[in-house]
């Protein structure tokens, strides 16, 4: 019975360390659930956590080891450019979107400057986000990486 358990948590393990582990955080609960959903129905996704503000986001990145981010610009209590910052400082392997309805160059610009992976707009590239959320799922089904 002990190995059999055993046999069953390896098993698990196995399969959630091959999951992309997704946060998603926007201060629109719409658009936060609406993209949870559609990346969820994403074979390898798991969404890791929601997120409605800066300070949530950041409990997010110290509790869910995420693989990846996806940060809205503006938020009620900062800006995602500081968790960005923190994410960078503090894991430089963590993937991090910026999805913003913001795309203006200088914040383009200090975004990639402080390591973010991608800098997207809200209005013109969801399927853009969906695409690479999809291409990062299928590469770490085949590097899982604990």
């Amino acid at each position: 019975m002990r190995d059999q358990i055993e046999r069953q948590n390896v098993m698990t393990y196995a399969r959630e360390s091959s999951q992309l582990k997704v946060v998603v955080a926007d201060d629109s609960a719409a658009l936060r659930e609406r993209l949870a959903a559609t990346l969820a129905a994403i074979e390898g996704v798991r969404v890791a956590g929601l997120a409605s503000c800066r300070a949530e986001a950041v409990e997010a990145f110290n509790t869910t080891r995420a693989d990846l981010f996806i940060l809205d610009i503006q938020m009620p209590d900062g800006s995602g450019v500081d968790v960005l910052r923190k994410i960078k400082l503090r894991n430089s392997a963590t993937m991090v979107i910026m999805f913003t309805n913001h795309p203006y160059p200088q914040y383009q610009q200090k975004c990639v400057e402080l390591g973010a992976d991608y800098f997207l707009s809200k209005s013109k590239d969801l399927k853009q986000l969906v695409r690479i959320v999809e291409e990062l799922a299928v590469s770490k089904s085949t590097n899982p990486v604990a």
